[in-house]
């Protein structure tokens, strides 16, 4: 048996309820920005560039399940901690083998939850008989839970003493998890799986088949499929967002969402948002634009892969991808307005963030914002005006 005890880390916002979440709870309906509206026509004709493919059918990893048994032994007992943990305590009850887990990994796990006060149980998967598949880094979960499952193997099984702070705090979780409690799990992992390499863009094409950077080209909002990489990946490109509450400026991140930026770049000197509504407008949440049928179902006729940042990446002003799931990014985008916002999980491709009007044009919209509704339309029509896109 090996026990560690983690350094102390400060309390931040605590993200969603793992016990919720395992128990089979629908965050991502919760979450109104995910959906971009059912499929239209054009967004099924097609999946996107070659990088959209290469990424979905040809990984290059599988889970590693070195280490692990062929089925687990029922559910174990946990062993309450002697004295309430202050700080998070990792104790190996087995060792496994194969793959360290490292953040971007994705952990297959069996787990048992307890208060460690009494070792009253909240929560298992093992009577669901579905064992629950975390992304660190990715997958919305209570810190401490997060943070012990770095260096996990196939076939390990861990105790995660976790303190008020790295748990649910003292907001506790619903009438299962007092305030202040801390928690106890044992988890049983059963493979360690390392994260598809990313989507990469194709070589840069020639002038000739992407739009004028002057933009001269006429508008155009119907594409057959993902658009040539217009984009130089060693430059930055800046988007001015003329609205009808005013301008603001985006810096865009090629370096993290090449994919996002270069279809944004594209339709944006196709003039594709030029005169479209932003649809959706949430107070103290997000505001959600970049659909010419202000719908919620429109698109520009091809989907890309996500590009998705790890969990606390979002802030006030963060430019993110709409989606209706996994790898379903077209046209639609949404700006984060409130602190709501910046606490979604880590589900929607990043790829901005506003620079100038933050304090100014941004609060406009917000204030426009439909609390009724799920944010559908907003209090006031929000119009895009132009987006110029500068090549620096």
């Amino acid at each position: 048996m090996r026990t560690r005890t983690a350094a102390r880390f400060a309390a931040t916002v605590i993200a969603a309820a793992l016990a919720l979440t395992a128990c089979g709870g629908t965050d991502d309906e919760a979450i109104p920005v995910v959906d971009a509206g059912a499929s239209s026509a054009d967004d099924s004709s097609t999946d996107g560039s070659s990088a959209d493919d290469s990424s979905a059918d040809d990984p290059t990893s599988t889970p590693d399940t070195t280490g692990a048994p062929d089925a687990f032994d029922g559910k174990p007992d946990v062993q309450i901690p002697e004295e309430i943990p202050t700080d998070l305590v990792v104790t190996d009850l087995v060792d496994g083998s194969g793959r360290e887990a490292e953040v971007g990994d994705t952990v297959v796990l069996d787990y048992v939850g307890v208060l460690s006060a009494d070792g009253t149980e909240f929560d298992n998967s093992y009577e669901r008989g579905v064992p629950f598949d975390v992304t660190i880094g990715t997958t919305s979960l209570i810190q401490g839970f997060t943070q012990g499952l770095i260096g996990v193997q196939s076939g390990t099984i861990r105790q995660l003493d976790i303190p008020a702070p790295l748990a649910y705090g003292d907001a506790g979780a619903g009438d299962v998890i007092p305030p202040g409690a801390a928690i106890t799990f044992v988890i049983e992992v059963r493979s360690v799986e390392a994260p598809p390499p990313p989507p990469t863009l194709a070589p840069q094409a020639d002038a000739a088949d992407c739009p004028a950077p002057d933009g001269s080209s006429e508008q155009q909002r119907e594409f057959a499929e993902y658009p040539p990489t217009c984009i130089d990946v060693t430059k930055a490109y800046v988007a001015d967002v003329v609205t009808n509450f005013g301008s603001f400026t985006i810096e865009l991140d090629a370096s993290k969402a090449p994919i996002a930026v270069n279809s944004f770049v594209t339709l944006a000197r196709y003039h594709y948002f030029d005169g479209t509504e932003c649809h959706r407008a949430i107070p103290g949440f997000v505001v959600q634009c970049g659909d010419p049928t202000a719908t919620g179902t429109g698109g520009p006729g091809y989907r890309f892969p996500d590009e998705l940042p790890l969990a606390g990446e979002y802030q006030i002003g963060s430019l993110a991808m709409a989606n209706s799931g996994p790898d379903t990014n077209g046209s639609q985008f949404f700006i984060i307005t409130g602190d709501d916002g910046a606490a979604l999980p880590p589900q929607y491709t990043l790829f901005g963030d506003v620079t100038d009007g933050l304090d100014s044009t941004v609060p406009a919209l917000d204030a426009v914002a439909n609390p009724a509704d799920n944010g559908v339309p907003p209090l006031e029509t929000i119009i895009i005006e132009s987006v110029t896109i500068t090549e620096l």
